[in-house]
């Protein structure tokens, strides 16, 4: 008996590692998933990684393709995972035509599908960002609800954690896939005050973005030169219908905020899991340095990758979603780039 109660608080310990949380934004009940990292010891201050998930996902659907929390686990990092509402961002980018309908397919719990079947994009929605009106019917404009509020939703999020969790509040950071990568370019525009630096997967820089950080913002682009979604050489962003600079200009462009030297670095990530990868091909890297307040801007280019995780789950088909490469582990790569960056003291926002 003694073992198995010492067995069940041992389970429920491990459980405990991780915690559904809600808060109420403008009315509207919000939740995100905590997962802390193993030997989670208060009297300590840990960088926190904000992980935001793709269109028609949700938090678990991100932890389960990025492998984020395992990884969290053994760098001492707290993983967050917000839940959008109606499964999509509103990263402030007006659509430029209707979206057209496309397949809702994937994998994961419910018989082989993410919510709402998962993946890129559902229903013909588009983005709720911005609220976006172009060429939509009137009616179906006006019966269409508010755009949720997500940068009050983080910022309150973040006040939460800080309230319940032991966070470092100068090691907090934002990546993303696809429209989660959208959100966190947008969190770099409009949270620079709090949020140290972000790294965006499959997720250019759209040309209509008013983008103005209070502060030089450390940012990480992880793009596939064969997305299908967000195309590498730039053009028509499919699920949200609206343009986006190539992944070059896109770096280049915020390196222009971050008032970086002109002429980038050029170099190349060797392949790591070429027996896994038989086509796996070195990641050539741009790296904008001698910016302001030591920030730097970097794009890594991943060989025949699509709008996926390099070393996470294929959660579409290839046809739909594009290749999910191992030749990079955006997880390491992420973490690598982001943990080097920290937010002045006189800068950031403890609340």
């Amino acid at each position: 008996m003694l073992i198995a109660c010492l067995s069940g608080l041992f389970v429920s310990d491990l459980r405990a590692q991780e915690t559904q949380e809600k808060i109420d934004v403008d009315n509207v009940s919000r939740s995100f998933v905590v997962h802390l990292p193993q030997g989670y010891d208060a009297q300590q201050h840990y960088p926190v990684v904000i992980v935001l998930h793709a269109e028609n996902q949700d938090a678990d659907d991100m932890g389960r393709l990025t492998h984020f929390s395992q990884f969290a686990e053994k760098k001492g990092v707290i993983a967050v995972y917000p839940n959008a509402t109606r499964g999509q961002w509103n990263i402030a980018v007006r659509a430029e035509q209707q979206p057209s309908i496309m397949p809702r397919r994937g994998y994961g719990r419910r018989g082989g599908g993410y919510p709402g079947g998962g993946g890129y994009p559902g229903g013909g929605g588009g983005y709720p960002g911005g609220g976006q009106t172009g060429g939509e019917n009137p009616n179906e404009s006006r019966n269409r609800p508010e755009p949720a509020d997500d940068v009050a939703f983080l910022n309150q999020m973040l006040d939460q954690l800080a309230l319940k969790y032991s966070v470092d509040p100068h090691r907090i950071y934002a990546t993303g896939l696809g429209d989660g990568g959208f959100m966190a370019l947008r969190v770099g525009c409009n949270m620079a005050d709090r949020i140290a630096a972000i790294a965006a997967v499959g997720a250019e820089f759209p040309k209509t973005m008013i983008c103005l950080p209070s502060r030089p913002i450390p940012a990480l682009f992880i793009e596939g030169t064969d997305d299908p979604i967000a195309p590498y050489a730039g053009g028509s962003f499919k699920p949200g219908h609206f343009h986006v600079l190539s992944a070059e200009d896109s770096a280049k462009t915020w390196a222009k905020f971050d008032r970086c030297a002109e002429k980038p670095a050029q170099d190349k990530l060797p392949a790591l899991d070429k027996d896994k990868d038989k086509g796996a091909k070195d990641t050539k890297t741009l790296t904008f340095s001698l910016c302001a307040d030591n920030a730097q801007v970097a794009l890594y280019s991943v060989k025949n990758g699509g709008n996926t995780w390099p070393g996470g789950e294929q959660y579409m088909t290839e046809k739909e979603v594009g290749k999910t490469s191992n030749a990079l582990s955006a997880n390491e790569s992420i973490w690598t780039f982001l943990a080097a960056q920290k937010i002045a003291s006189d800068t950031s926002m403890q609340k």
